[in-house]
């Protein structure tokens, strides 16, 4: 590990000592650790990159949208055409 030394003010120190009670962490060591690793995972989350996903997970999650959506809409209810789906058919007068 590496040791980094910064300064801070009083009532910065008095914050830190608080989250630390708190938020159950064993010294100021570990809760900076940990609002590192936050901030890295946040920016992460940010990045294009992480937000591809491959096509095997995208249709892993169409399968579960679809499995939803069928156990919130129920046996009874008429499966739709493509048709009835379409942006063409939303400008139809279906009345």
């Amino acid at each position: 590990m590496t040791n980094i030394n910064i300064t801070l003010p009083e009532s910065l120190k008095s914050f830190i000592e608080q989250q630390i009670a708190e938020g159950g962490y064993n010294s100021a060591s570990e809760y900076f650790q940990q609002l590192i690793i936050q901030e890295a995972q946040r920016q992460s989350k940010g990045s294009f990159h992480n937000l591809l996903i491959n096509h095997e997970e995208f249709e892993t999650t169409l399968d579960e949208l679809a499995d939803d959506f069928a156990a919130c809409v129920g046996a009874t209810a008429p499966i739709l055409s493509d048709y009835a789906v379409s942006r063409e058919s939303i400008y139809v007068d279906h009345f």
